[in-house]
């Protein structure tokens, strides 16, 4: 990539008359089109939508060539914003690239000015200034100095947000409401290679960015049958690590919502000589073929680790990882990272291996392979790591390419995103389905560990428990959702809520769901903050009392559910998805216990039938948490029943749970 010198952070770029030698693919002549339909003939005052493009479609250009010729040439202003530098250096390069009559034909020149942390500050801005291009970061220190240097001296400011899925920062929405404030025409086109959609359960603050929604969007595999991508093709190989019994509840916990692996179990990983040399062999075996090689590693001990093993077998190999103790910009990229970096573009060797840096933004042609050795629970790393192999011949790289994944022995105990499935459509780019509902017996087993605790100990009576119809325990469904709640720093993490829901407190939900509207029509609740400030005072709302009331019990999930649920609506307006256990009969094990009372099994067969239903339906497994006794104790309880009804009392299942 170029490198920029402190005379080029701000300058004067002078428009070309010859033909533009950067042609646009197909796809983005037709996001070009939409674009022009969505705003570009449009006088609105207000805008703001997605253009969504997959990794190596060519996102960047395809922007910079319509806000060129859109806004530059009326001679209005472009404000381009990134969260990394290298994006914003990409962005001007495309700009200076794409400067050419055919789009300008208004104006000789224009100019731009780029700032970050390494590049020019914000007091530098003057109202000449036609396309800034700045970090987030710096935008948001020195916003005093964009009001009064350009804001108070410009009306009409069209805003590009790239990597677009990060807008719901709290730094971009505070730049946002700068500029909408001070502007008569508030537009702002979000870049995304993140194949997501504001659908339902999934607007809330993206939705209220980008209340236009997707502008144009073209898919993965349109894009590899015109050759601009590559073919992608994956192999899946077995470490055969057992990762089962190093996990805690609260590993578990923080690996699906956070998507972190924890310290120790991360270094079990990154230090097993095995699985390292199997990695290394890998390539080896197929370095013909795999070529140009890019390794996502789990943390700074495993690159090490790996880097040595590829050096030691004749393989050049380098490392790039973020350190505390680098000097680094608003990208998090160190000097020596940049240069490991530019190296590995000019192909002075064979295999780089990265930790958490290249995933978005970073142009690297010709990358053959990626071998995923870490495993992730987010839609949107596994994208963007996939992504960085599949830039086809035809934009620069590949026929082929090689995605590579390391699995080890989890016993389904996390819902890994599998990059093939993404591929395929049958995860993120399905708007209709969630991509966790395979974990939903996880969940629930999970949520109903309680139960069987109290079925263990012999000390807590559970006859009430025990009474009930071991159906009517599983949960018919439940709401998934997702919230953004700020945390003590005031930035937005992502909750994920999961609300179970069973025979007897279906109604309470649904009559819940459609009380809220008139509660908030009223003026009991406004938002989500005047949810947060009532504190306890919100169980003493009509709407929450008749929920409880109906509900017949409060168990300990209900009132955290029940805030989750309310927040929900109050940021969305509309209820969550609910999703149906499908395979609810299945997990009855009364049907179990019916079969060895009916088949009179006593003592050794007895034992034999239910191993071998433990280990041949493995859906037992994970609906009982892997906790073969909790599994003996159901069924007994289930014999029990059929041997002497009488033995239990007739007892309503609102008591049983409670």
């Amino acid at each position: 990539m170029e490198k920029l010198s402190k005379k080029q952070y701000a300058g004067t770029i002078q428009v070309r008359e010859e033909r533009n030698p950067i042609e646009p693919y197909l796809h983005q002549k037709e996001a070009l089109k939409a674009l022009d339909k969505a705003i570009g003939n449009s006088e609105a005052e207000r805008f703001s939508g997605l253009l969504v493009l997959p990794t190596g479609g060519g996102k960047t250009q395809t922007a910079v060539q319509w806000v060129l010729r859109n806004i530059i040439n009326s001679n209005k202003k472009v404000l381009w914003i990134a969260h990394r530098q290298e994006l914003l250096e990409q962005a001007l390069l495309s700009v200076k690239k794409n400067s050419f009559s055919i789009l300008i034909n208004k104006r000789k020149s224009f100019n731009y000015r780029i700032i970050s942390g390494k590049h020019d500050k914000c007091r530098n801005i003057k109202k000449e200034d036609d396309f800034i291009i700045a970090s987030k970061d710096s935008l948001y220190r020195g916003k005093d100095h964009l009001i009064k240097n350009w804001l108070n001296h410009h009306d009409d400011i069209f805003l590009v947000i790239d990597e677009a899925h990060h807008a719901t920062a709290k730094t971009y929405r505070k730049i946002m409401e700068v500029i909408d404030k001070r502007t008569n025409r508030f537009r702002v086109l979000g870049l995304t290679a993140t194949p997501f959609r504001t659908k339902l359960e999934e607007r809330g603050l993206l939705k209220k960015i980008f209340q236009d929604d997707i502008v144009y969007e073209v898919s993965l595999k349109s894009l590899i049958s015109r050759g601009i991508l590559a073919e992608p093709i994956f192999k899946e190989l077995k470490t055969n690590v057992d990762m089962r019994f190093k996990l805690s509840e609260e590993d578990i916990n923080t690996i699906e919502k956070l998507d972190s692996i924890p310290t120790d179990i991360a270094e079990h990983i990154a230090e097993n000589k095995i699985r390292n040399k199997r990695i290394v062999q890998e390539y080896i075996d197929n370095k013909e073929e795999y070529g140009k090689l890019l390794v996502f590693a789990i943390n700074k001990i495993h690159a090490i680790e790996l880097n040595k093993l590829f050096n030691d077998r004749g393989i050049k190999s380098e490392y790039v990882i973020s350190s505390d103790n680098d000097i680094v910009d608003d990208s998090g990229l160190s000097k020596e990272n940049k240069e490991i970096i530019e190296k590995y573009r000019e192909n002075k060797f064979d295999v780089l291996i990265n930790v958490n840096i290249l995933t978005e933004g970073t142009d690297i042609p010709n990358i053959q392979t990626v071998f995923l050795t870490r495993p992730t629970t987010s839609e949107i790393l596994m994208t963007q790591m996939v992504g960085r192999a599949l830039r086809g011949k035809k934009a620069g790289g590949t026929e082929k390419a090689f995605i590579v994944s390391f699995i080890d022995r989890w016993k389904n105990m996390i819902a890994w995103i599998n990059p093939k499935k993404l591929y395929k459509g049958k995860c993120v780019w399905n708007d209709s389905s969630n991509c966790n509902v395979k974990a939903t017996p996880r969940l629930i087993s999970l949520k109903k560990i309680e139960e069987f605790i109290k079925i263990a100990d012999d000390s807590v009576d559970t006859t009430e428990l025990e009474s009930v119809d071991f159906i009517k325990t599983i949960p018919v469904g439940f709401y998934s959702f997702s919230l953004s709640i700020p945390d003590e720093n005031g930035e937005l993490f992502k909750k994920s809520c999961e609300v179970l829901v069973y025979e007897n407190t279906q109604k309470a939900y649904q009559k819940l769901l459609k009380s809220l509207p008139l509660c908030f029509e009223s003026g009991e609740l406004k938002d989500v903050k005047s949810v947060e400030k009532m504190g306890l005072k919100l169980f003493d709302l009509p709407v929450v009392d008749n929920f409880l009331h109906e509900l017949g019990t409060i168990h300990r999930y209900a009132v955290e559910d029940l805030k989750d649920l309310i927040r929900y609506y109050a940021i969305n307006r509309s209820e969550p998805s609910f999703l149906k256990f499908k395979d609810r009969d299945k997990y009855d094990i009364s049907n179990v216990a019916q079969y060895i009372y009916d088949s009179e099994l006593g003592g050794k067969r007895k034992k034999e039938y239910i191993d071998k239903i433990w280990e041949d339906e493995g859906y037992f497994k994970v609906y009982f948490d892997y906790n073969k006794l909790y599994f003996r104790k159901c069924i007994d309880i289930e014999i029990l029943k059929l041997e002497d009804p009488e033995i239990y009392s007739s007892v309503p299942f609102e008591k049983a749970v409670s």
